[in-house]
C-alpha cells in the first residue's frame, strides 16, 4: 500500500500521506471509468486475499492440524519462503523481455490454483523426521503467498500505465484484500468451546469442537473465487481496448521512472534509524504477533482468538487508508503512538509467556483486554510502517528499494527465530483442551 501512497505523493516533498482535498479529487473526480475503477478494485483484492484470509482461518485450523498452536508459526516461515518469487522474477527479467502483464496471469493462476489445491488437502499429513506435520496446508500456503510478495515489484509497476488518479482506487483493492476475508470469517463464526466426551473404551477424554456455521474447505473456496475474480479482472483489464483513453503512453510512463533519482543519502543517521524502525516494525508485524497469537489469545477461549485474529486483520487495511486519507502525525505523535504499541506488545507477550495461565485468563475482563490490545497494536504498527515507507520516498527509487528490503530481512529474521523459539524450547506452552486421563 504504501508503495501506491508514494506514486500518488510524488508531488509532496515533506509529506509521507496524501492529504484528503488532494485524494479526493483523484477518488471522485469527474473524468474517470466507473468500470475501470470497479476492475482495479478487483484486481487488487487479489493482492494478499490468499494470505489474509488463510491467517483469519487459523482459530479453526489450529484445532484440527497437528502442529496445533505452533501452526501459525510454521506458517509465518513459508510465508517468509514466498519472497524467493522477487528473485525468481528477477533472474526472468534478467534472461528473457517477458512481459509484466504475463507474469501477472501466471502469478494470479497460480495463486488461485493453490487455494482451490489447499480447500481440498490442507487437512492432508506426512510424517517428517517423526513428527506429523500439515505439509499440503504449509507448501500449498507458500504458492498463495507468491502472489502477496511479489504483488510489490509486478503489481505497481503496472500501474504507471494508466492515469495517476487510478492508484487510488486500486489502493482501496488492495485493503479490501484484508478486510473481505476478515468478514467472512465473522460470519462464518468459531463454532464454540470444546466438549470433552469420554473415549469409546472409556479410557481418555476427547475433544469434540462444535461446527463453525460452514468450515475450513468452503471458506478457502470462496477465497479461491475471489482469487479467479482478481485473475479475470486484470484479463479484461489488459485486454479490453475500450480503456485506451484511461491508459498513458510509453513515453510517459518511462519519464515518470526516470525521474524516481535518489534525493537525500541514504547513510545519514536519520535514514539509519529508521530503517533500523522499519526491519523492527517488520518483525513484529510479520513475525513475532502472528506466531505467538495463539498462546496469547487461546487461554481466553476460542472466541477471543477468532475475534483477535479477524479484528485485527481489519485493522491493518483501516490504518493505512487513515494515512491515506488524514495528514500525516508529527513525529513527536508517532513516538507516543509507538511508545503505545510498545505497552501493548508488553502485555501481549507476557499473557504468550505465561500461556496456559496468562492474566485474567478465567475472567471475561481477560479476554475483552487481550483482543482490545491485539487490534490495537495491529492498527497501530500497520499505521507506523506505513509512516515509514511515506518518509523513505524522500530516497526516491533506491530509499524505496532499500526500506523495502529492510523490511523483508526483519520480517524473515522475526519469523525465523520465533519459528526457533517455539518448536525447539518450552517458553511457550499449549495448553490440554482435554486431560489425557480420568
Amino acid at each position: 500500500m504504501s508503495l501506491v501512497i508514494d506514486r500518488l505523493n510524488e508531488e509532496k516533498e515533506r509529506s509521507p500521506c496524501l492529504e484528503a482535498q488532494d485524494i479526493s479529487v483523484k477518488m471522485f473526480g469527474s473524468q474517470r471509468r466507473i468500470a475501470l475503477d470497479v476492475l482495479l478494485v478487483c484486481w487488487g483484492l487479489g493482492t494478499w486475499l490468499g494470505v489474509n484470509g488463510l491467517f483469519v482461518q487459523l482459530p479453526l485450523l489450529v484445532e484440527r492440524l497437528p502442529e496445533q498452536w505452533a501452526l501459525p508459526s510454521s506458517m509465518a516461515v513459508a510465508i517468509q519462503f514466498a519472497n524467493i518469487g522477487l528473485l525468481i522474477y528477477a533472474c526472468i527479467r534478467k534472461v528473457t523481455r517477458i512481459s509484466d502483464a504475463f507474469c501477472i496471469y501466471g502469478l494470479l493462476g497460480i495463486g488461485t490454483a493453490a487455494l482451490f489445491l489447499n480447500a481440498f488437502l490442507y487437512s492432508e499429513t506426512a510424517v517428517i523426521g517423526g513428527t506429523e506435520r500439515s505439509i499440503a496446508f504449509l507448501v500449498l500456503t507458500f504458492f498463495v503467498a507468491l502472489v502477496g510478495c511479489t504483488s510489490s515489484v509486478l503489481f505497481y509497476p503496472y500501474l504507471r500505465h494508466y492515469r495517476e488518479m487510478y492508484l487510488a482506487t486500486y489502493l482501496v483493492g488492495e485493503g479490501l484484500s484484508g478486510f473481505i476475508p476478515s468478514i467472512l470469517a465473522l460470519i462464518q463464526g468459531i463454532g464454540g468451546e470444546p466438549e470433552c466426551v469420554l473415549s469409546a473404551d472409556n479410557s481418555t477424554m476427547n475433544a469434540i469442537y462444535p461446527p463453525a456455521r460452514f468450515d475450513s474447505r468452503i471458506f478457502i473456496i470462496l477465497l479461491g473465487l475471489l482469487s479467479a475474480l482478481s485473475l479475470t479482472s486484470f484479463c479484461i483489464l489488459h485486454n479490453y481496448s475500450g480503456f485506451s483513453s484511461e491508459r498513458v503512453k510509453e513515453s510517459a510512463a518511462a519519464k515518470e521512472e526516470e525521474a524516481t533519482l535518489p534525493r537525500e543519502s541514504l547513510y545519514r543517521a536519520k535514514w539509519v534509524g529508521l530503517m533500523a524502525l522499519m526491519a523492527s516494525l517488520n518483525a513484529l508485524f510479520n513475525g513475532v504477533m502472528p506466531s505467538v497469537q495463539s498462546y496469547s489469545c487461546m487461554p481466553y477461549g476460542t472466541q477471543a482468538y477468532h475475534l483477535a485474529v479477524t479484528l485485527g486483520a481489519m485493522a491493518n487495511p483501516v490504518a493505512c487508508l487513515a494515512g491515506v486519507w488524514l495528514r500525516p502525525v508529527a513525529g513527536r505523535w508517532l513516538g507516543a503512538a509507538l511508545a503505545l504499541a510498545a505497552a501493548l506488545l508488553t502485555y501481549i507477550l507476557v499473557t504468550a509467556a505465561r500461556s496456559p495461565a496468562p492474566p485474567l485468563h478465567d475472567h471475561t475482563a481477560g479476554a475483552v483486554l487481550v483482543v482490545f490490545c491485539w487490534v490495537a497494536a495491529s492498527g497501530l504498527i500497520s499505521y507506523a510502517r506505513m509512516w515509514v515507507y511515506g518518509w523513505a520516498r524522500r530516497g526516491g527509487a533506491r530509499g524505496m528499494r532499500v526500506c523495502g528490503a529492510v523490511g523483508q530481512a526483519g520480517s524473515a529474521v522475526g519469523s525465523l527465530t520465533l519459528f526457533l523459539i517455539i518448536n525447539y524450547t518450552s517458553i511457550f506452552q499449549q495448553a490440554q483442551v482435554c486431560p489425557m486421563h480420568i
